[in-house]
């Protein structure tokens, strides 16, 4: 979600870039490797101010992914999967930078516009799965936000702790709405936020479920994808629910049962998870407890950074790094891989303290 201006953190980074400091300190801040995060690969994800796109950090281009993946393997990083991380932080320092790719959810674009780019360059990577997605009946109440917002010139809801009365006729409108409606909800628990959104969508005959439909792969799609050995498939939990503010049964059942599941439908056995959000206020200790416990090897979160080392330990808590749909420039990938901006955001800490 859009949560603030693209043109503020644009500017930070091209400060960082061209000041020469990711040059000269990479050797200091780059650490061993990074996870790199998507959601959507679609053709039109074309970053453009003109336009209503708040859920358009989460989509890049074809060619951008092309684009990344030529860059890191003309300069010397391996790309690996995720099932070589174990492995590669063991070695540490010693190996050559890695990169990981993963993608969030399961969506058909997933399948349609990255899978072929990664075949492209024989590339790894790993789909997180949210089976509610697969089973086409997940609420994604952030899409649904978005599209009440922009079919409509007027928004008035009073209802769930959500009071706003506003026009949302040009952009600007629609994306001061759009916040304000959504910080509000990131205060509610689970199951009212999906009350919430779910009310506004019927007040203004939006049908979420149909867009769902349309958007996820189905299980057989899955399992297609699945048979190339570039592809490794992980769990996202059952309904993309912010776990840390679930009780300790629900919270352990979307992420042992979400797996359950995905074999029930595949046959496939996930090894890897990722938690929905993934920041600390979404999944944190309990989480990740519950993550090691059930078995996975390794889990995913959202909090930025570079991998080290000294991550062997906290296989539960992995870091990532978003490619935004904002920032498709390779001057931006270079950035991130100089681990700077991170280092700088986690205030000269290599590893999250919980």
């Amino acid at each position: 979600m859009r949560l603030f201006k693209p043109n503020f953190l644009k500017n930070m980074l091209n400060i960082v870039y061209f000041s020469g400091l990711t040059h000269l300190l990479k050797p200091l801040t780059q650490g061993d490797g990074i996870i790199f995060m998507l959601h959507h690969i679609l053709p039109n994800a074309v970053a453009d101010e003109s336009q209503f796109r708040p859920n358009g950090l989460l989509e890049i281009t074809p060619e951008f992914l092309d684009e990344t993946i030529s860059f890191l393997k003309k300069n010397g990083y391996d790309i690996i999967s995720l099932n070589q991380i174990e492995n590669r932080l063991r070695v540490g320092s010693k190996g050559k930078p890695f990169v990981v790719f993963t993608i969030d959810d399961g969506y058909l674009d997933n399948l349609e516009h990255a899978y072929p780019v990664f075949q492209k360059h024989n590339c790894p990577f790993t789909v997180f799965i949210t089976t509610d997605l697969c089973d086409h009946t997940l609420f994604m109440w952030w899409r649904a936000l978005d599209a009440v917002i922009r079919d409509n010139a007027h928004v008035s809801f009073n209802q769930f702790g959500i009071n706003i009365d506003k026009s949302t006729q040009n952009v600007e409108e629609k994306y001061s709405a759009y916040n304000e409606i959504y910080w509000q909800l990131r205060d509610m628990d689970e199951a009212e936020k999906r009350k919430a959104v779910l009310s506004l969508s019927e007040k203004y005959n939006h049908d979420p479920i149909a867009e769902t439909r349309q958007v996820a792969m189905t299980w057989q799609q899955l399992k297609d994808l699945e048979a190339d050995e570039l592809v490794t498939i992980g769990a996202h939990t059952i309904s993309h629910s912010a776990l840390a503010k679930l009780n300790d049964k629900d919270a352990s059942d979307e992420i042992i049962l979400s797996r359950e599941h995905i074999k029930k439908q595949t046959d496939i056995t996930c090894e890897h998870f990722c938690y929905p959000y993934g920041t600390a206020d979404e999944a944190n200790l309990r989480e990740f407890s519950i993550a090691r416990d059930a078995g996975y090897k390794t889990a995913v979160t959202t909090q930025k950074g570079m991998l080290y080392a000294g991550h062997i330990d906290h296989l539960h808590n992995l870091p990532r790094v978003s490619l935004n749909g904002d920032y498709q420039n390779i001057r931006y990938v270079k950035t991130y891989l100089s681990g700077l901006p991170f280092m700088l955001w986690n205030k000269f800490k290599k590893i999250h303290q919980y």
